[in-house]
């Protein structure tokens, strides 16, 4: 199946690890040119992006910035239209996830989450619906959300499980306003994924994780970003305001 991502411009958000940097290498698969942000991590979205030109000949730009940060933004964005011309998808990735119960988490524990979970995804997606309304032109975004938006957990995650919610809601009311524009908007809602983020939760919970998910395994990030390479993609064309349930039965329903 031809996907249409051939030459498409997409900016992904945390884009040097984890589910990031699975996304990145599988649009670069698929022909898109890929604009990698990292934060602080340097030397990991450097090999991302060395990766894309190694093994497919792709084109990348590494993109220093935090997406909490309005100016960083724009600057991200300006710099990635600047040097393929445009922006055709966005793929909202970065995230941080505290772990502190709830009764010990700090305003500024819990400001930061948002900052970067909730708002990044926000001004990001504002920096390309701007362009594409008065280019009149389609776009595409994709938002990754989480299982926990709609199970939690019980291991001090609020933050991140609250901040997963309302991106979820963003997701789905964003999707209505702009859909008469032609961008849609949609999401993908991982569970446990091998990544750094749960590496150490997953080891110390291993068993009572496996008992939760009907498949029994964890996920490889490559899944995630097979399900999120195709809602960018012109293949998914009259999908939004979808979010799709990528964890492995655990949220069945």
């Amino acid at each position: 199946m031809d996907l249409g991502l051939k030459d498409k411009v997409a900016l992904v958000t945390g884009g040097s690890r984890g589910i990031g940097r699975a996304v990145c290498l599988a649009l670069a698969a698929e022909g898109a040119r890929v604009g990698v942000n990292y934060r602080q991590s340097l030397r990991e979205a450097e090999g991302v992006a060395k990766e894309i030109r190694e093994k497919h000949r792709g084109k990348a730009l590494l993109l220093c910035g935090d997406v909490g940060r309005e100016e960083d933004v724009a600057a991200m964005v300006g710099r990635l239209e600047k040097e393929f011309s445009r922006v055709d998808i966005l793929v909202n990735n970065a995230a941080t996830c505290p772990t502190v119960p709830a009764a010990e988490c700090t305003r500024e524990e819990w400001d930061r989450t948002f900052a970067t979970n909730m708002t990044g995804a926000f001004l990001v997606s504002r920096e390309g619906i701007r362009r594409w309304q008065a280019e009149k032109r389609p776009g595409a975004i994709v938002n990754i959300v989480s299982a926990a938006a709609y199970l939690g957990s019980t291991t001090g995650h609020l933050p991140y499980d609250a901040s997963k919610g309302a991106l979820v809601s963003f997701t789905i009311g964003l999707a209505r306003e702009v859909a008469r524009d032609g961008i849609r908007v949609n999401a993908v809602a991982p569970g446990m994924v091998r990544t750094e983020m749960v590496a150490q939760t997953w080891e110390k919970r291993k068993e009572s994780y496996l008992s939760r998910i009907p498949l029994n395994r964890i996920a490889e990030p490559e899944e995630v970003a097979r399900i999120v390479v195709f809602l960018a993609s012109d293949a998914a064309s009259y999908v939004t305001g979808t979010v799709v349930n990528v964890s492995g039965g655990m949220k069945m329903g």
